[in-house]
């Protein structure tokens, strides 16, 4: 096995030397200290300090036998003494967080910083319309109230292409909906023919409203805000409801 496999027992805070005794163990079953540190090359005194770590942690048991013998836990012995260890940590965690941390900080008037990008033109608006459709990774939600040009529709179609898990819901209107359809298969489309404004909603936390969609006057802001994402998605919902589906 190679050694490289192991490196991920140093990211849970074994040492170099926890680690071979964990390797003599796995590969040689049942051993002595002398027998570990023999084929581990790891110092005699320090096999002991290992062992008291790995029995600690409950991966590593103790043969009642003169000498003693060490030999490894089952596989989903370790599986679920890591998963208790890893669950009474967050624990632990979570309540310095909401007892030492949180009050501290509240206190402060501290807040997430948002960011609000405002975009003009009909390419610039387009692109990010695109980029917060590749971003969504559940759920995207597009309101498209005018026909854009067929390129929008080939990049629509290549950024969600590999997505095989991703939900899209198109609001369109009925002359946009075949061309949505056949570039994204999967997509359930409904046509409504007065939107006020359109956009893309994705994940229900990155939103691009699109605010003036005149001839040659396009404008859309662009958001991670919470509140304004919050608000887009429920505007959405309302026109999705009252809309018709396309089969």
């Amino acid at each position: 096995m190679a050694e490289d496999r192991f490196q991920v027992l140093l990211k849970l805070g074994l040492t170099s030397y926890d680690v071979k005794v964990f390797q003599a163990l796995l590969n040689g079953g049942s051993m002595t200290a002398q027998e570990i540190s023999r084929y581990s090359h790891v110092p005699y005194p320090k096999v002991y300090s290992s062992l008291k770590k790995l029995a600690e942690m409950k991966w590593v048991k103790e043969e009642k036998s003169w000498p003693s013998r060490y030999y490894l836990a089952s596989p989903d012995e370790i599986l679920v003494r890591f998963r208790e260890k890893v669950e009474s940590d967050l624990k632990e965690f979570e309540s310095f967080i909401e007892s030492s941390v949180r009050p501290v900080y509240n206190s402060r008037g501290i807040t997430e910083k948002s960011d609000v990008w405002l975009v003009n033109g009909y390419r610039a608006v387009m692109e990010t319309v695109i980029e917060a459709v590749k971003l969504a990774k559940e759920e995207v939600k597009i309101a498209i109230p005018f026909e854009p040009d067929q390129s929008f529709f080939e990049d629509l179609k290549d950024s969600v292409y590999d997505k095989k898990d991703l939900k899209v819901k198109v609001l369109t209107s009925s002359k946009s909906s075949k061309y949505i359809k056949k570039a994204i298969p999967k997509s359930e489309v409904r046509t409504r023919d007065s939107m006020f404004g359109g956009g893309v909603i994705s994940d229900s936390r990155t939103v691009v409203l699109m605010l003036s969609m005149s001839e040659g006057d396009y404008t859309a802001i662009a958001s991670n805000h919470p509140y304004l994402a919050m608000l887009a998605d429920s505007y959405f919902n309302y026109l999705w409801e009252g809309a018709e589906t396309v089969v």
